[in-house]
């Protein structure tokens, strides 16, 4: 048994004293691994650099030589059955879905953050002791022994975990089959409870029953509704962490839509990433990058499920659907990434740039292009008989429940055997997901069995239309490899003029002092925009709406 004791003393320093007791199991060199990466980002973080002092004794209070092996691994030499203790602090001042934060409104911790893994006992229990008399309540999504004592069955377990601890804090349940759920909203609440609980049983009742049972007896929504723009999420098995922002527009509808997205985006990773899940992340090895090319069903897969159980439920009207996909369209269009980089590609190199823009059209989003892949897949099967959540369904029987890892081929394979015509999706798979295709004609040609008709409008920005030009804050961000502008223009270039006559007439100023300027034919339509509109309903949509 090991044994973290949490305080803080000065919420204001946003430093977290932490304690670690724990028993050697064996004689000779011990490894003490802080995480250098957290589930759900696959992008090293290096925690260790937030730790400031480290204290090492043992039992007899004696200090305990140790060194670093690495940025966030610690060694020693230990002695079988012998008792240490680590103490050290830890810097929170990270607002987001995954980070750890304090300040004199609360001490929000992700374990993930600041919990070493004491690397041969990596299954041995956790007690988990909050000593933080200045909030009285504590929200944590371990299972709770006492007033201030939680407890984790592993090192997994407690790392999967998040701590809330507060004065003031807004509590909402719902029950849904058999299982608890649990809305924390921390922050102030500009809509209506009623209505808002409403529709997270509606989407929480309708993954249910496609997937057949919820995994857990009892799960927690925690919401960090800030007064500043954010948007995140982080799933987690026994709930979710969201940061939404500004809390005030969450009175807009169109806000609320994002909000319930994100929300049903994390309920869906319950299933699909926390115990469905490839065989190179199970279990996951927080000591380095863990590299896999299944970024398509792990977020594609997801980010399409999660607006779809909205459909499904009577959450989203079909137009508020269509507008999502269109707002995914839209960042996809932009992007011509998919001609030099596959999805299995981009996948692979998450830990490379996966979360930053990258040089031009080098990558695609495994989000966005995954929600296609995802969406057309749907449609294929359904086409042939079954559809995506059926699979999906099978994929938790077969691989989350008994927490088997899939591979590549068993997770594709599963999906071919709910196919009547193997060979479609066989060209579909060489095509789009290892291939480089265009996905998005493919796309609007399966609209049509949905009786939804494709109108691509032209880019109100004239730059962005005629010459495929974009541009933020008067400086180009990027060119169309196609466009006439792409020999002349560079990336950065700020925009003096556009004059539109016979010809386009651009004037621009280089960083490096140069000004040129350019004409061109303003005949092009690059980056358009595309609207989504449903015509007469057909079986299909019945079908995919169910």
């Amino acid at each position: 048994m090991h044994k973290y004791t949490l305080r803080c003393p000065n919420p204001n320093s946003q430093f977290l004293q932490i304690q670690l007791e724990f028993t050697a199991h064996s004689d000779g060199t011990q490894l003490l691994q802080l995480p250098s990466w957290r589930a759900g980002r696959y992008q090293l973080a290096n925690y260790a650099q937030f730790i400031r002092k480290f204290i090492f004794t043992d039992s007899g209070k004696k200090s305990v030589k140790f060194q670093k092996t690495s940025k966030d691994c610690w060694s020693f030499e230990g002695k079988k059955n012998e008792n240490y203790l680590i103490e050290y602090d830890f810097f929170c001042a990270r607002m987001d879905a995954g980070g750890a934060w304090i300040d004199e409104k609360q001490v929000y911790i992700n374990f993930i953050n600041c919990c070493f893994e004491v690397k041969d006992a990596t299954e041995t229990s956790i007690f988990l002791t909050i000593d933080i008399p200045s909030f009285d309540q504590i929200i944590c999504t371990l299972p709770k022994q006492q007033h201030n004592t939680w407890i984790a069955q592993d090192y997994q377990m407690l790392v999967d975990s998040t701590l809330l601890a507060t004065n003031k804090i807004t509590h909402w349940v719902y029950q849904t089959n058999e299982s608890l759920f649990n809305i924390w909203i921390q922050g102030s609440i500009h809509f209506d409870k009623e209505s808002f609980i409403e529709n997270f049983k509606k989407f929480t009742s309708t993954q249910i029953r496609d997937f057949g049972e919820f995994p857990e007896q009892e799960y927690h929504f925690i919401f960090q509704l800030l007064p500043y723009k954010h948007y995140h999420g982080v799933e987690h098995q026994k709930g979710t962490v969201i940061t939404y922002g500004p809390a005030e527009s969450l009175s807009n509808p169109d806000k609320m839509e994002d909000l319930l997205g994100v929300s049903a985006h994390e309920l869906y990773h319950a299933w699909n990433v926390c115990r469905i899940r490839p065989a190179e992340l199970l279990p996951y090895d927080f000591s380095k990058e863990t590299y896999t090319k299944a970024g398509w069903v792990l977020e594609g897969v997801t980010t399409y499920m999660g607006d779809l159980y909205l459909l499904k439920s009577g959450v989203y009207s079909l137009e508020i659907f269509l507008k999502q996909i269109e707002t995914t369209l839209k960042r996809e269009i932009v992007n011509s990434g998919w001609e030099n980089h596959t999805i299995l590609d981009s996948s692979f190199d998450l830990w490379l740039d996966g979360y930053q823009p990258g040089i031009p059209d080098r990558k695609v989003n495994i989000y966005t292009h995954g929600c296609l892949i995802s969406y057309c897949l749907d449609l294929m099967l359904l086409e042939q008989g079954s559809s995506l959540p059926h699979v999906m369904r099978l994929a938790w029987e077969k691989f989350g429940k008994p927490r088997i890892g899939y591979t590549a081929s068993s997770f594709w394979n599963l999906i071919i055997s709910q196919a009547n015509q193997p060979e479609d999706f066989q060209i579909f798979y060489k095509q789009f997901i290892e291939g480089n295709e265009n996905l998005l004609e493919f796309f609007f040609e399966k609209m049509k069995g949905l009786g939804i008709k494709v109108h691509k409008n032209q880019n109100a920005d004239n730059l962005a239309a005629k010459i495929g030009v974009l541009s933020q804050e008067g400086r180009i961000t990027k060119i169309h490899q196609n466009s006439p502008a792409f020999s002349d223009l560079m990336i950065g270039d700020r925009i003096k003029s556009e004059e539109i006559g016979n010809k386009l007439l651009v004037k621009v100023e280089r960083i490096n002092g140069s000004d040129f300027e350019f004409s061109y034919d303003h005949n092009g339509d690059y980056y358009p925009e595309i609207l989504l509109l449903p015509e007469k309903e057909t079986e299909l949509r019945k079908k995919w709406m169910e």
